[in-house]
């Protein structure tokens, strides 16, 4: 059984291993803070701090909390955005529209990042009331992993790979020295579009500032047609956006050519 003596020591290499594993980088409005924590999937969780002009600081997860629930299949109905509402505040944090914030004094910083940890791990737990049957993506993601197969290449399922601030996770790695990183994105309605590629378009710009090699790909279900693709919805991740119309272009690529 450990003693007290015991539980102090494991207690102090704890804390010294924490301390080293955050991280901090600048950002527009402040810095990013990098933590060693994850949500379930195995992405890293990382939080913006600005200071205001009273001299408290905003600490907010820059819309990533229910932008993981969102692109990981789970509904925002009202019920689930209920139960997330009820978590923030149970920790003295808040949703403002998307963003999950907590605005505190500087001496009491500290509690708060971990306030902030703590509703970020619960929330994004909320994914295991994700249904089973989400069956249009899932027959999207098959589909598409069929083709990945006929076209004989290596590839892996749900690939990690880490990006400038976290980690990210991508449906399909294709090996072969492509680098191709391939994520299908279906979405029902426009709005929904919208916010699937923002939330995209920072994990591909995070993942390319960190290995300029990598190659993501977009791949959209349009199978109801071009009315959810819009413009606007296709803006955030033109440069990496093949419509599954134009399968022709991912084929290409997975021998090597060209889109």
């Amino acid at each position: 059984m450990a003693d007290d003596a015991t539980g102090k020591i494991v207690l102090s290499q704890y804390l010294n291993w924490l301390s080293g594993e955050f991280k901090t980088e600048s950002s527009d409005d402040g810095c990013f803070l990098i933590t060693p924590f994850e949500k379930p999937d195995g992405e890293g969780i990382t939080l913006e701090l600005e200071t205001l002009t009273d001299g408290n600081i905003l600490i907010n997860d820059m819309g990533d909390t229910l932008g993981y629930l969102f692109v990981n299949g789970l509904t925002l109905s009202k019920s689930v955005v209920d139960k997330a509402n009820f978590i923030a505040k149970c920790h003295g944090a808040a949703f403002e529209g998307s963003f999950l914030a907590i605005e505190t004094k500087p001496d009491e910083a500290g509690r708060a990042v971990h306030e902030m940890i703590q509703t970020v791990i619960a929330v994004t737990d909320l994914i295991q009331l994700r249904r089973p049957t989400n069956s249009r993506r899932i027959k999207f993601d098959n589909e598409v992993e069929a083709f990945v197969i006929r076209s004989g290449v290596t590839y892996d399922a749900d690939y990690q790979v880490k990006g400038t601030r976290e980690k990210h996770n991508f449906r399909f790695h294709i090996n072969s020295d492509l680098n191709l990183l391939i994520q299908p994105l279906t979405a029902s309605t426009e709005s929904d579009a919208v916010k699937l590629a923002k939330r995209w378009a920072y994990h591909f710009q995070d993942t390319v500032q960190a290995e300029e090699n990598w190659y993501p790909v977009a791949l959209l279900d349009d199978h109801n047609g071009a009315e959810i693709w819009t413009p606007s919805a296709l803006d955030p991740i033109r440069e990496y956006a093949i419509p599954w119309s134009q399968k022709d272009r991912l084929a290409q690529l997975l021998t090597g050519s060209p889109s």
